[in-house]
């Protein structure tokens, strides 16, 4: 049976500026998680960038997956029922000092996009089949409306992708369509734009590129 509960994911405008924040780097994800420890319970492997001192000094030896000499991200495995080894009674014992990693996750992104996480995650499905924006103004929903066209073009077109843009991924979609929505704003429903799918794309990956160097 479906569910048909709503929870509110908050005003759209306000969300997507703070989103384009957490991918810049400026912010932490503000979720209003509501005792949801979905991301917690559902098979992830969370990066632990160098910075992250606290949670790779906490971590068990058994679930610490170092990088190669020379440095870079090292992982932070989940236990065998597919969480974390960090959450205890459903609490994160780390949590002040949490990866960066999960600072920046907000499964309301999904939603944002119309996308589903990737993999066998139910308990993160369920949340972000929950998450309902509001519009203060009708620009916000013309926002979000070009925002899901972003994200459809990339998942439909993923194959001109390289791969490093892991547009084949919906999480990366999903991120790739939040920094480069502006270019699908002037945009009717699904209309072909009048570029061809590959200079789109082209486009898609400067706009992308140029949000990482801002």
């Amino acid at each position: 049976m479906a569910n048909d509960f709503h929870r509110s994911a908050g005003a759209f405008g306000a969300w997507l500026a703070a989103m384009r924040g957490v991918l810049r780097g400026q912010q932490s994800a503000d979720v209003p998680c509501d005792g949801c420890v979905g991301c917690c319970v559902s098979s992830y492997a969370i990066a632990l960038r160098p910075a992250d001192t606290a949670a790779l000094g906490a971590v068990p030896a058994r679930y610490l997956r170092l990088p190669a000499a020379g440095g870079g991200t090292a992982l932070m495995a989940h236990r065998e029922d597919g969480s974390c080894p960090m959450l205890e009674a459903g609490h994160c014992t780390i949590y002040a000092a949490r990866p960066q990693t999960c600072r920046d996750y907000d499964c309301r992104i999904y939603a944002a996009t119309g996308l589903l996480p990737d993999g066998e995650r139910p308990v993160i499905r369920d949340r972000v089949c929950e998450w309902r924006f509001e519009y203060p103004t009708q620009a916000e929903r013309l926002q979000h409306e070009a925002l899901r066209r972003a994200a459809r073009f990339i998942r439909r077109h993923a194959e001109l992708f390289p791969r490093a843009a892991r547009a084949h991924s919906n999480a990366a979609a999903a991120v790739l369509a939040v920094k480069t929505w502006l270019l699908f704003a002037h945009e009717k429903g699904d209309a072909a734009t009048a570029a061809s799918p590959a200079e789109q794309v082209r486009r898609v990956l400067e706009a992308a590129r140029a949000f990482d160097t801002a």
